[in-house]
């Protein structure tokens, strides 16, 4: 405790309060810019034209779309994330720390590469569902990563006593356990819900039909851009009714959050006749998520390297050309 408290003295030495403050402000203030340019280029298209381009069924379809999309995804990248994370940091699966790198790998892969990757593997790959399988597999690590940094440090005292209360392990995980990293579980799961909403990639890529590829699609093709601006502000404001919804969780959640209480570590699970199963489990999600990125990316480079002159232009747009010969005289 000691050192704890000279180390936050010093922290508050090193950099003062009013250059934390004006740091902040200057990050919110440049965060607002686009908001507030939105606001006012909307107040100058007038009320009639933003009405005829919002209460439209396309406007509907669009919105309720891409609410969908982020549901979806969020719903499954939140039961993949938990379920990874539990594996790897409270039970006895075979290789725990390698897979715990390898499932925050996903984070290296772009959405768009991810999609044309699947696209270019599975034929017919497009549409509403191939695009919440891709943004799943691209996207779980926002749920794995704080939930797996939220079990390894939470306090196991309140476990240990559901288990003296006879309790069995996957009661006390769900009653228990789940309670105490549910602040963790539901930042995670806004982020991903972010992500999926200003995803433009994979949605581009898969042909599906959201608000961000409808606004770029208006905003490339049409001399009038209110009906962008009007996309826009519909996407902004489902944005701002999900981080309130999660400020209102959280604040629910926080009751039962005991995160760092005990410096031992919490017993692991024994998997028993389940423990190679759930390995292959977690093998299949990391074959999922790298593996058909990777040999994509290996099939295309190889493709393009048996074509003749590829390599010399490669080398010439590199800047690698080898020097002309200088010329012979006569």
């Amino acid at each position: 405790m000691a050192s704890t408290a000279v180390a936050r003295r010093r922290a508050r030495r090193v950099v003062p309060r009013p250059a934390l403050a004006a740091a902040a402000v200057a990050a919110v203030g440049v965060a607002l810019i686009p908001l507030v340019y939105l606001a006012v280029r909307v107040g100058d298209a007038g009320w009639a034209r933003i009405s005829e381009e919002l209460f439209t069924a396309r406007t509907g379809e669009l919105a309720a779309r891409s609410v969908a999309l982020a549901g979806v995804v969020t719903t499954a990248c939140t039961a993949l994330g938990v379920a990874s994370a539990f594996l790897v940091t409270r039970t006895d699966l075979p290789a725990r720390r390698l897979f715990g790198v390898l499932a925050a790998l996903p984070l290296a892969v772009p959405s768009y590469v991810a999609a044309f990757a699947w696209a270019s593997t599975v034929e017919g790959f497009e549409g509403f569902w191939a695009a919440a399988l891709v943004l799943t597999l691209v996207s779980y690590p926002y749920v794995f990563l704080p939930v797996a940094a939220a079990l390894a440090s939470a306090d196991p005292a309140q476990e240990e006593v559901a288990r003296s209360l006879g309790s069995g392990p996957w009661r006390t995980f769900i009653t228990v356990t789940l309670r105490q990293v549910q602040p963790a579980v539901g930042a995670g799961a806004l982020l991903v819900a972010l992500y999926v909403l200003s995803d433009f990639g994979a949605v581009s890529v898969l042909r599906t039909d959201v608000l961000t590829r409808a606004i770029f699609t208006s905003i490339s093709l049409g001399f009038d851009r209110t009906g962008a601006l009007v996309l826009a502000t519909v996407l902004v404001a489902l944005t701002v009714l999900i981080v309130s919804g999660e400020q209102l969780t959280r604040r629910r959640a926080a009751r039962y959050a005991r995160l760092g209480g005990a410096g031992r570590p919490p017993v692991l699970l024994r998997l028993g006749s389940l423990r190679w199963p759930a390995a292959f489990g977690l093998v299949g999600t990391v074959a999922l998520t790298l593996g058909i990125p990777a040999a994509s990316l290996a099939r295309w480079f190889g493709e393009g390297v048996s074509r003749p002159g590829t390599l010399t232009g490669l080398a010439t747009a590199a800047g690698n050309r080898s020097p002309s010969p200088p010329p012979v005289r006569a």
